[in-house]
């Protein structure tokens, strides 16, 4: 019994330590960024390595968040009047030509590989109130107090 329970914990062990130096090896970073639509209201952050969980995406953003605004000026609430949506892609394979898949292109570069595959990672986007809503693997998140708190949506249906 005591040889499989050794046995269980140099796996555990192992496993920690393996996740830990993949963590290591391969950092989360931001490659570009670009704004859309009237007014730049929407950015578009693309990064390579995101995080796997909604809690790591969170703590990614919140890591990042002043250095983006300073760096990029996003979001530019001046433009915007405050009002604001920030998609986060995963960058995956770089920019590609369009061709035949649905993918998100750039008109702002002035290339025919000025797109990137369609693999969001997070949406933030401020409310009418001035809360900021985070929408994460198909969960809502708000940030209250430094917090993100999951928001549990009651849907009714007549």
């Amino acid at each position: 019994m005591k040889k499989y329970l050794l046995i269980a914990m140099l796996i555990a062990v192992t496993a920690a330590a393996g996740w830990g130096w993949y963590l290591k090896a391969h950092p989360t970073t931001l490659v570009a960024t670009h704004k859309m639509g009237e007014d730049g209201f929407m950015s578009i952050i693309l990064i390579k390595n995101p995080p796997l969980t909604d809690k790591g995406k969170l703590d990614w953003w919140k890591r990042n968040a002043a250095m983006i605004k300073e760096k990029y000026d996003i979001p530019d609430l001046q433009k915007t009047n405050g009002y604001f949506v920030i998609k986060i892609w995963d960058f995956l394979d770089g920019y590609k030509k369009l061709g035949r898949h649905d993918r998100l292109c750039f008109d702002d570069m002035k290339t025919t590989r000025n797109c990137v595959e369609k693999k969001g990672i997070m949406t933030i986007r401020s409310s009418v109130e001035g809360e900021v809503w985070y929408s994460v693997s198909q969960r809502l998140y708000v940030e209250k107090n430094g917090k993100f708190l999951r928001v549990q949506e009651n849907i009714k249906i007549k």
